[in-house]
C-alpha cells in the first residue's frame, strides 16, 4: 500500500483569526477514490469548469442556438455520461446556461435565460426528468439566475443579477441577489440588495453557491465577500473577505458548517486554501492548505476542486499523469 499523505493547514498568520479552527488534509490509500471522466465533461465549444454535487458531475455549455442540442450533460461514478438535456423554449434564439446541478435521483436543474428574435430576454429555473426532458420551467423576470443550489427540501437558492438600466448602463437595476425559489409556488423570498454590492464589477460573476443540509452558502470573488445564511434564519451572515495575492477564484466547495475551501490559480501557480473566520469582524481570510499550493507540476499540489461529497473533497492533483479529467475523493481532517 502506498504511504498516507498529510496536508496541513498552516498556523494562523500574524495571530490573526485565532478561533479558526485547523484542518489536516489527509490523502490515504485507504480513502483516496481515483476517477477518470470523459474529456467531453471538460472541453467543449462553451464549455466552462464542470461541477460536482449530489452524485454527478454536472458540464454544460453557456451557449446554444438551436434546438436538440445538448446543453447540459451529467456524468456518474463510472465517469461516463448517463444523461443529456437540451433547454432549449420555441420563442427562443439563443439560450444561455449560466449554472447547473443535479437531484440526487439524476435530474437535471439549470439557471439560465433566453433571448428571443427581437432582443429582449428573461431569466429561467428548468428541471427535466430522468430521460432529461424538460418538464418545469419557472421565470425569473428582472433576476438572472447565475448560480444555484439545490436545497433539501426540493427548493432552490439562487445568487445572481438583476441586470443594469438600459439608459445608465453603469446603474445596477434595484433588487436581491440571493433569491428561495420553488417550482410550485414562484419565488417565495429573497435577501442582499444589489445596492449593498459595487455596481461593477459584478458580484454573480465568479461566484460560486452550494446549499447543504442546514443553510446556503455563497462566495463572490469580484465583492470578495462570503455569505452563509441557516435555511431557519430570517437573514444571511456577509464576511468580506480576503483572496491570494495575484491570483483567480476558480471552485468552491464546502464539507460541513465553516468547512469552505476554493481553488485559486494563475499561470503556473495553483492551489487549495480553506477560509478562516473572525466573527468579530465579520471578516475571513483565505489561507493556503500547506502542500497543496505551488506550482502545476509539484508534489500534491491541487489543480482543480470540483465540489464536495459528503465530508469529502473532489479534487484533481498535479502528480496525476491524466490531469484535470481525473478525479480523487480526499477527506479534510479537523484537529
Amino acid at each position: 500500500m502506498s504511504p498516507s499523505r498529510t496536508l496541513i493547514l498552516p498556523t494562523l498568520l500574524l495571530g490573526l483569526f485565532a478561533s479558526a479552527t485547523i484542518f489536516n488534509l489527509t490523502l490515504s490509500a485507504q480513502d483516496a477514490k481515483r476517477i477518470i471522466f470523459d474529456k467531453s465533461a471538460f472541453f467543449g465549444t462553451s464549455t466552462p469548469l464542470p461541477q460536482w454535487d449530489n452524485g454527478y458531475l454536472i458540464s454544460r455549455e453557456i451557449e446554444n442556438f438551436q434546438a436538440g442540442t445538448a446543453n447540459v450533460r451529467l456524468y456518474d461514478l463510472s465517469g461516463t455520461q448517463v444523461r443529456a438535456a437540451s433547454i432549449w423554449f420555441p420563442e427562443a434564439v439563443r439560450v444561455l446556461i449560466y449554472s447547473a446541478t443535479a437531484t440526487p435521483d439524476g435530474r437535471i436543474i439549470a439557471g439560465g435565460s433566453l433571448e428571443r428574435p427581437d432582443g429582449t430576454g428573461v431569466g429561467f429555473l428548468a428541471r427535466t426528468d430522468l430521460a432529461g426532458k424538460v418538464t418545469d420551467v419557472l421565470q425569473t423576470k428582472g433576476f438572472g439566475p447565475m448560480n444555484v443550489c439545490l436545497a433539501p427540501d426540493g427548493t432552490i437558492w439562487s445568487f445572481g443579477g438583476t441586470g443594469f438600466d438600459r439608459q445608465k448602463r453603469s446603474q445596477p437595476n434595484p433588487g436581491d441577489t440571493l433569491r428561495h425559489f420553488d417550482f410550485r409556488k414562484g419565488e417565495i423570498a429573497s435577501y442582499l440588495a444589489r445596492s449593498s454590492f459595487p455596481n461593477l464589477p459584478m458580484p454573480e460573476t465568479q461566484a460560486g453557491i452550494r446549499c447543504s443540509a442546514d443553510e446556503v452558502l455563497a462566495y463572490s470573488s469580484p465583492a470578495k465577500v462570503y455569505i452563509e445564511m441557516k435555511y431557519t434564519a430570517d437573514a444571511p451572515q456577509v464576511y468580506h473577505t480576503e483572496e491570494p495575492a495575484g491570483l483567480q477564484f476558480h471552485g468552491f466547495a464546502a464539507t460541513g458548517s465553516r468547512k469552505i475551501y476554493a481553488h485559486f490559480s494563475k499561470l503556473a501557480k495553483t492551489g487549495l486554501y480553506y477560509l478562516a473566520f473572525d466573527d468579530a469582524s465579520k471578516t475571513a481570510h483565505w489561507l493556503p492548505v500547506r502542500g497543496a499550493v505551488g506550482t502545476y507540476n509539484s508534489l500534491g499540489v491541487i489543480i482543480g476542486l470540483w465540489g464536495a461529497d459528503g465530508d469529502k473533497l473532489v479534487v484533481s492533483r498535479a502528480e496525476d499523469p491524466t490531469g484535470n479529467t481525473a478525479l480523487h475523493w480526499v477527506s479534510p481532517v479537523a484537529e
